[in-house]
């Protein structure tokens, strides 16, 4: 795992080839992001459940890229006007799509729960394989 500096309100995570340990990794590095940009409770103006939401779009992408896309390489947490952007980079080609859920049968949801938590979502292709992002508010809509 490899931290890139940058002092402003980017921030880049390598992972190792292996895939150990890599949600852990990804969850604290993006949890000391959030911290840092004073996004996390007790000290700050965003909707309490932000961090959490967060995190758990953050363990759904990553998770996602270690069964579907052969483990992240590279993670990107950036905080935009209004918004926190989480990016996961993995080595496969293939773009992702929500699959059927099926009543009583475990997995599947993923997806899912990243539209239900994110403004919007994508998914682009790159030469070393394809970049999954979620983008999730930081400030609530005014009709809130």
């Amino acid at each position: 795992m490899q931290a890139v500096p940058d002092p402003g309100h980017r921030r880049s995570l390598s992972f190792p080839a292996d895939q150990d340990g890599s949600l852990r990794r990804g969850r604290e590095f993006t949890r000391r992001a959030l911290a840092q940009w004073h996004l996390c409770a007790p000290h700050t103006r965003a909707p309490p459940l932000l961090a959490e939401d967060v995190l758990l779009v953050t363990s759904e992408l990553l998770v996602n890229a270690c069964l579907h896309g052969g483990g992240p390489r590279k993670m990107v947490v950036e905080h935009l006007p209004g918004a926190v952007r989480v990016a996961v980079s993995d080595t496969s080609p293939i773009l992702p799509h929500r699959h059927r859920i099926e009543a009583g049968r475990p997995g599947g949801y993923g997806l899912l729960i990243v539209e239900r938590l994110a403004v919007c979502w994508g998914a682009t292709a790159d030469t070393d394989g394809k970049t999954v992002w979620a983008q999730l508010l930081t400030t609530r809509p005014q009709w809130c």
